[in-house]
């Protein structure tokens, strides 16, 4: 597990955001806690000193549908709340379900438990493929929010996977193990560097297999991130957590996602905030350009997950957009309205996939992460269609910078 001393966390932090482009890798939990425990101490101390200080923890991914043809045995069903969106009906040139991790994620959790926010990332044979997928789960069992991630990455190439830092780190304990078939599986508890009742918590299980398969699982003991402890203890036990990474249903998973790599540093584009309608916030965002973008976006309580992808169509994809009608100009665009999510309790997602007569596809996605419990579970999100299909056909459109 790759984890980095304290004076090195924002250097670190920054590398990341320009690492989200083309493979999104996931960064480890360690580095958004212990930035977010570095923070809290230095707020303590400003106070101290009459003065105020912020921090700020950046998150987000989108979330999408899952075919019964990738649904494996689980661990057992989570409790269901079946979503009645005001307008779940496609267009004439529809988008069809696709497969979301967040679904897969969802059946595979023991019983009894509810989904109260959830985002990932879509998987499906017209989709650009990227080298990591990712989903994000608060789950809830009625002792407190615990925040649930999994992430799947196709390694191959990378060589002997070390899981484990190479020097110890106060709070983290960490052991590998091998099995019979070469698979290593590295076992990660984090038991915070916060002082008081409630410190900051985390376990994680990565399972490398042989054939370039890794996938993480990590439980958290608050609802996000880097948010205050919620709970005493993360929600799911190291074992479950074992259970659900070794799970052989995700090298379906991992066989449409490319090698990951490193991209380069995406150019920098113009942006245009005005697409966006008045009264959203951006809460975070992935940065300018590169062939994915994502942010969050509030409107007081309420949540919109948008992401933003581009691509050069291949043939097949431009045989999948052949049913839709040609605008005036030669454009083609694909769509749904305020989709369930399946198995999310909740969520919904309206896209916009518009392709041009060049050949350059963009593919935008906004989502409503509220699950069960929240009085906007069902409900459409908060970008509507035609704003969506404003900025899918904006040349040069990128997601604006927090303010």
């Amino acid at each position: 597990m790759p984890a980095l001393p304290e004076q090195d966390f924002e250097d670190r932090l920054c590398q990341v955001f320009r690492e989200t482009g083309d493979s999104f890798v996931p960064d480890t939990p360690l580095l958004a806690m212990v930035g977010a425990a570095r923070g809290r101490r230095r707020h303590r101390r400003r106070l101290a000193l009459g003065s105020a200080a912020a921090v700020l923890a950046v998150s987000g991914v989108t979330a999408v549908v899952l075919p019964n043809a990738l649904y494996t045995d689980s661990v057992g069903p989570a409790a269901s709340v079946a979503p009645t969106p005001a307008d779940s009906r496609p267009s004439d040139a529809g988008i069809p379900e696709e497969a979301h991790l967040v679904s897969a994620v969802a059946e595979r959790l023991p019983a009894g438990l509810r989904i109260v926010r959830s985002n990932g990332s879509t998987f499906g044979a017209t989709l650009a493929p990227f080298g990591s997928a990712n989903a994000q789960l608060t789950l809830e069992d009625g002792r407190g929010p615990s925040l649930l991630t999994l992430d799947i990455t196709n390694t191959t190439g990378w060589g002997p996977a070390h899981s484990c830092a190479g020097y110890d780190i106060e709070g983290v304990t960490c052991v590998q193990t091998a099995e019979d078939d070469g698979t290593k599986v590295a076992v990660t508890q984090w038991t915070g560097a916060d002082p008081g009742p409630a410190p900051h918590r985390y376990s994680e299980v990565q399972v490398d297999a042989p054939d370039g398969t890794r996938v993480t699982a990590t439980s958290f003991n608050s609802a996000t991130h880097a948010g205050d402890s919620t709970r005493p203890d993360p929600l799911l036990t190291v074992d479950r957590l074992r259970t659900l990474a070794t799970d052989p249903g995700w090298r379906t998973f991992k066989a449409m996602l490319r090698p990951a790599v490193t991209p380069k540093d995406p150019p920098e584009r113009a942006q245009q905030p005005d697409l966006l309608p008045a009264g959203l916030q951006v809460v975070s965002s992935t940065g300018p350009g590169g062939p994915m973008q994502r942010t969050m976006l509030a409107a007081g309580d309420r949540m919109v997950e948008l992401t933003v992808v581009e691509e050069q169509a291949e043939p097949s994809v431009e045989a999948w957009f052949a049913d839709a009608p040609a605008q005036p100009d030669g454009t083609r665009v694909r769509s749904v309205t305020g989709r369930p999510v399946p198995n999310a309790q909740g969520a919904t997602e309206t896209i916009v996939d518009v392709l041009g007569r060049d050949g350059h596809r963009v593919r935008v996605t906004a989502v409503n992460p509220a699950g069960a419990g929240s009085p906007d579970a069902g409900r459409p999100p908060l970008l509507t269609l035609e704003q969506l299909t404003a900025i899918a056909t904006c040349p040069g459109w990128t997601v604006p910078h927090p303010k």
